[in-house]
């Protein structure tokens, strides 16, 4: 969330309550570590059940337990003065809870931050890709949805800096 040229950040963890069901499943008291810059949104994809949130493990777990199961707790909170580095930082704060936590192997964490991040496949796993993929041919309407996409991202990236130019005249208008 950007105020003022303030960026704000946490890394908040979800702890699983002990219930009939959650004592039954083995899963009570396990957790789920996460990073937002926009508290408001993230909560609310949390409340939507419906809504992919941060992987398998926690999605399935969502599906399986209401949200009232669940306790939040922020564990760091904090405000940074560039986008960049408040990203930079969670992203460590983050890997760093999850690993306190454990909550890879012993939680709903599926890696140590975000996704693959800092995963990267062999070059036997790459070859291994693209001869599976090598001679499937997509189907016409596969073709066409790949097109509309990659037409609707450019146009936003277009529309994103021609927003940021006009920003820039208007500031240099001002000054």
């Amino acid at each position: 969330m950007k105020k003022k040229g303030i960026y704000y950040g946490e890394v908040y963890k979800y702890t699983l309550k002990a219930t009939e069901k959650s004592i039954a499943n083995g899963d009570a008291g396990k957790c789920y570590i996460g990073q937002t810059g926009n508290t408001k949104k993230r909560r609310g994809d949390w409340d939507n059940q419906n809504s992919c949130y941060g992987g398998p493990k926690i999605n399935r777990a969502k599906k399986e337990y209401p949200p009232e199961d669940w306790d939040r707790e922020v564990l760091v909170s904090r405000t940074y003065m560039k986008k960049s580095t408040r990203n930079k930082k969670l992203d460590e704060l983050e890997t760093e809870m999850i690993k306190k936590f454990d909550a890879v192997e012993n939680g709903f964490n599926t890696s140590y931050g975000r996704g693959m991040k800092g995963l990267h496949h062999t070059e036997e796993s790459r070859r291994k890709i693209s001869q599976a993929l090598s001679g499937v041919k997509k189907k016409e309407a596969h073709r066409k949805n790949i097109s509309k996409g990659m037409k609707r991202s450019w146009r936003k990236r277009k529309k994103k800096a021609q927003e940021q130019l006009q920003k820039q005249q208007a500031l240099r208008a001002a000054a």
